[in-house]
């Protein structure tokens, strides 16, 4: 059988996040008996020549890119394929997804990009290149035919989540693994992702893989990993990164009766909307260990939030948040600020209205137009984007003044710089912040996530 080494490419964090799409096509592949090793270089940051010596019995590599990361993948698809000519290298990701024929026009070491849904895809394109038969009727790739790119039909969204195999975490550097401040009570780390797909329209946001359609792994699945990765590993706190995790706000709950039911003692954290959630769910979550929820609020203007088609109001944000509070657990905000329309008056509005909530952390960013959102085609009306490197596609990297941003009249680059900076300063350096603070913290642990918060902040301010 063919040898396939997967490799994330390394990006510059100091929380290396694990790569669950590669870990779950590892998992994939060894159930199918493909020898299959992963490298994480995100994790690991090796030299090109240290992840060639990794993978040189392999027969296939497969990339993963982001794109920020997109540069960086194809550089390694070429030094990859410098030192194994025969290599057939396959990328896969949200970028290549987005923009397949452009990826490989500007990347010719690329032999195949997969679109979507690897999982869905990933045995059948290896079992034909196994028997070298032709590519044309897999649906969801893109690939190199006569030296013309050719790419076939999309592969339905048909994948049912719960025959997933758990994720190949013994493949992983999983000891390395941190999670972002202000998360992290215990250690070791893992993260999981138990549904995809929102039905929501927010147009900063790209639905390149999972699409609209919310699909969720049943609640005893959930566990059962959650189980796994517990006795297998001694993982003592998760954190899941589903886009939205109470949509279904039954099967949230369930979830959390499920780590009851079974006596799972462990400390996770979650995101979702300020419109899905209630006093009861929000309990049954704290009861089960859940202690931090992350709310995306992103203004605090209601014009602005109406420009992004949020489709949340402020006083459902207040509410999630009071109530939130109300039962113990703590909450993050996430706000973006130079959105389309946006003023100093709305930033500051932005920053009053954060203030006012009583969140116990939040995270301001400027707004980026990731491609495959509403944003991208906004700002790409323009003309801006001509010759930028996808690499300056990060979340308030304004020092690189190729980073795309919503500048007007009023706000240029060098003035969302200062509000970013201010908004962190008038949120974080407050008498009233640090009392409130001082009062929730009456454990070791909150005495650690504190200071996790306050690393976070002092790198901003």
């Amino acid at each position: 059988m063919l040898k396939v080494a997967l490799v994330n490419p390394a990006q510059a964090t100091r929380y290396p996040q694990p790569p669950m799409g590669l870990a779950l096509i590892a998992a994939l592949l060894e159930k199918a008996g493909y020898p299959v090793t992963v490298v994480d270089d995100n994790a690991l940051q090796l030299k090109p020549e240290e992840i060639t010596q990794l993978v040189q019995d392999a027969d296939v590599v497969g990339l993963s890119a982001t794109t920020p990361t997109i540069n960086i993948a194809t550089a390694l698809a070429h030094h990859l394929r410098q030192a194994k000519p025969d290599l057939t290298i396959i990328l896969g990701g949200p970028h290549p997804t987005l923009l397949p024929e452009a990826t490989m026009q500007a990347a010719p070491d690329i032999d195949i990009v997969v679109r979507g849904e690897a999982e869905a895809t990933i045995i059948e394109l290896l079992r034909s290149l196994e028997n070298k038969q032709s590519l044309a009727e897999i649906a969801g790739i893109s690939y190199r035919q006569n030296g013309k790119i050719a790419s076939t039909k999309a592969r339905p969204i048909t994948l049912d989540l719960d025959s997933l195999p758990f994720l190949a975490y013994h493949l992983l550097p999983w000891q390395q693994y941190r999670p972002r401040p202000p998360r992290g009570r215990l250690s070791p780390f893992a993260a999981l992702l138990t549904s995809r797909g929102c039905p929501y329209h927010c147009n900063y946001c790209s639905k390149a893989i999972f699409g609209q359609k919310f699909r969720g792994q049943s609640p005893s699945r959930v566990v059962d990993e959650i189980g796994y990765l517990k006795q297998q590993f001694g993982i003592k706190e998760f954190a899941f990164y589903d886009d939205v995790f109470s949509l279904d706000q039954k099967r949230a709950c369930a979830i959390a009766d499920e780590i009851l039911k079974r006596g799972l003692r462990i400390d996770w954290t979650c995101e979702t909307r300020v419109n899905l959630v209630d006093r009861e769910l929000l309990s049954r979550l704290k009861r089960a260990g859940c202690y931090s929820v992350a709310y995306g609020i992103e203004s605090g203007s209601q014009k602005i939030i109406d420009i992004i088609n949020k489709e949340i109001t402020l006083e459902q944000a207040e509410e999630a948040v009071r109530l939130s509070n109300e039962v113990g657990l703590q909450t993050i905000g996430y706000f973006m600020i130079g959105n389309p329309g946006e003023t100093p008056e709305t930033i500051q509005q932005t920053i009053q209205f954060a203030k006012r909530l009583k969140l116990d952390f939040v995270q301001f960013s400027v707004t980026i137009p990731y491609p495959g959102s509403k944003l991208y085609e906004l700002y790409l009306d323009g003309s801006k984007l001509k010759d930028i490197p996808w690499e300056s596609f990060v979340y308030a990297d304004l020092d690189k003044k190729t980073t795309p941003v919503f500048e007007n009249s009023q706000l240029n680059r060098e003035a969302l710089a200062y509000w970013l900076k201010r908004a962190y300063q008038e949120f974080y350096l407050r008498p009233g912040y640090i009392w409130q603070r001082m009062r929730k913290t009456t454990s070791l642990k909150d005495l650690k996530t504190g200071i996790k918060g306050l690393a976070m902040l002092l790198r901003n301010v």
